[in-house]
């Protein structure tokens, strides 16, 4: 339940905040937000991450549904695991979702949020919550997994794989 709620808001913060962008300010034009720091510039991303890749919308699709399929997988089958796993894995399952319902219904993703102090890629909502999850995840596969496969192993609910295997 933790997981599905942290997706379905993620999609609702990406899409409300994308068409608030697409309301407000026109294609290519910027709006300050958090000045020296941070502007709203409208613009439509076509490739990957960073507009890597750009026009190649079905290789992204197929792609991006493929991992959210894994990753739905992973929610239900390890849904007890760890707090910290499903949290992270339900924030990339939810930005993805976020950047594919544009892809799928506009051909590209809207991307708006501009930094100002460093030349960097603009991104959207659903990119920070597949950037914060990811991060999140690798935090939980460092530090967190070992201690869980050592507690679980103790429970002996998980299966001792032999080395020699």
């Amino acid at each position: 339940m933790l997981a599905a709620i942290i997706a379905v808001f993620a999609v609702i913060a990406d899409q409300v905040s994308k068409y608030f962008i697409v309301e407000t300010i026109g294609l290519h034009e910027t709006t300050p937000f958090i000045n020296g720091f941070m502007s709203f510039y409208h613009t439509r991303n076509t490739g990957a991450a960073f507009s890597m890749l750009s026009n190649s919308r079905w290789v992204f699709m197929v792609m991006s549904f493929v991992s959210m399929i894994i990753i739905t997988a992973l929610l239900v089958k390890e849904y007890k695991r760890h707090k910290l796993m499903t949290v992270s894995l339900a924030m990339v399952l939810g930005g993805g979702i976020g950047n594919m319902i544009d892809r799928v219904r506009l051909g590209y993703v809207v991307d708006f949020f501009k930094t100002e102090f460093i030349d960097f890629a603009i991104f959207n909502v659903a990119d920070c919550f597949v950037t914060v999850g990811a991060i999140l995840l690798a935090v939980y596969v460092i530090f967190y997994e070992p201690k869980v496969d050592a507690e679980l192993k103790a429970k002996g609910s998980v299966e001792v794989k032999d080395e020699n295997d």
